[in-house]
């Protein structure tokens, strides 16, 4: 057995008295006690012991180099696995012990779960798209007729997917179609929600615009990527009655935070910070459910440990310090459908704990100086490998 102790311990929904963790292989056992006398103890000190963070939406398969297109242009299957095991490895070294993949090519992803070394992976495959839509290059689109709509759905199960991913609407980084138009109407999405659920699938959607937000609520998705409620001004406009409406809905708000310090985002999210921020607060004021899905990999801002800078995000735009670690550790982990075993230090849960120096409740930045890393109760590697 292994007893983890530092100063400090969350362990997923409050600060601990006693902040020691029980480790047997793979499990935890129990928090807050000493061990049995023959136990390894490992005492860190000054630190702060947390689960395993929580990542919603990566992309493993992208580099940060170039447009998202010029990043997968010229790399075979075996070239983007590769570059994925390489995201993956960063991203449990940085602390992410559990994420979702939202987009590959090739279904490439989908070999690396479970594999050790790596994180918790679940994987969607490659998102589902028009013709000359958005992220077309990684080669879902299909005709958006219903028949390919339910093919698309199908093998995405066959293949043993674990969530289906859908663009409702244009992107940013694909200039094909506006961030603000929906690619697919309500009935499709629809037909998308009923295919997928029939299957034991949730849905992740793709929406920037208004009309796609209103339409994936409508339609039953169970999350809601991005939700930075675009106009066809450019603008993040959000109408009032749309907030609420989502705060209502069971949808989960899948909010795109976290980046490297002084790293520029497109101008055109650069230009709406302030307004995101702002609908986000009203957002968590009304009581949605808000996580975060990073977007890892599709620009130099975002590699795949950068997950740990979104607490300062969460913080800005009104969560207390430890409804913002929920957000990253057991809420995000039940939206995975993961809340029996990931997101918590708690008898039964899965041996995923991650030691920070400092104090992450006073020093959001204390999140970011990951020292240790237990995934499935192994240390692995040291904090800078692979960066």
């Amino acid at each position: 057995m292994l007893v983890l102790r530092a100063a400090r311990l969350f362990d997923g929904r409050e600060m601990v008295d006693r902040p020691t963790v029980l480790l047997d292989g793979a499990t935890v056992v129990a928090i807050g006690v000493d061990g049995p006398d023959d136990a390894d103890v490992v005492d860190l000190g000054d630190m702060t012991l947390l689960p395993g963070l929580v990542d919603c939406h990566q992309h493993l398969c992208f580099d940060g180099q170039g447009t998202l297109e010029e990043q997968v242009a010229d790399v075979d299957d075996a070239g983007l696995a590769a570059r994925a095991r390489e995201s993956a490895r960063r991203a449990l070294l940085g602390g992410v012990t559990t994420l979702r993949d939202l987009g590959d090519r090739g279904f490439v992803t989908l070999p690396l779960r479970g594999q050790p070394g790596l994180p918790t992976i679940l994987a969607a495959g490659p998102p589902i798209t028009v013709d000359g839509g958005h992220c077309w290059y990684l080669g879902g689109a299909c005709a958006g007729d219903d028949a390919g709509l339910r093919v698309a759905v199908a093998e995405r199960a066959e293949r043993g997917c674990d969530a289906v991913k859908v663009m409702v609407s244009g992107g940013y980084l694909t200039p094909t179609v506006p961030m603000w138009v929906s690619q697919f109407s309500l009935a499709q999405l629809r037909l998308v929600v009923e295919e997928a659920h029939r299957r034991g699938l949730p849905v992740a959607a793709h929406c920037h615009g208004v009309p796609a937000i209103s339409d994936a609520i409508d339609a039953g998705v169970d999350a809601i990527e991005h939700c930075t409620f675009f106009t066809s001004n450019g603008r993040c406009e959000p109408p009032p009655d749309l907030l609420d409406r989502l705060a209502a809905s069971p949808v989960t708000i899948s909010s795109t935070l976290g980046r490297l310090p002084d790293e520029p985002l497109p101008p055109i999210v650069e230009a709406n910070l302030p307004a995101l921020t702002e609908s986000r607060r009203r957002l968590h004021e009304l009581g949605a459910t808000i996580v975060v899905g990073t977007d890892a990999g599709i620009d130099t801002a975002k590699p795949h440990d950068v997950l740990p800078h979104a607490l300062a995000d969460l913080v800005a735009f009104g969560m207390s310090p430890v409804d913002a670690l929920r957000a990253m550790t057991s809420r995000a982990a039940g939206v995975l459908g993961l809340a029996d075993r990931k997101g918590r230090l708690a008898a039964g849960f899965d041996a995923d704990v991650i030691a920070v120096d400092g104090d992450p409740l006073a020093d959001p930045a204390a999140l970011t100086r990951i020292v240790a890393v237990w995934h499935a109760g192994t240390r692995v590697g040291e904090p800078g490998e692979g960066k």
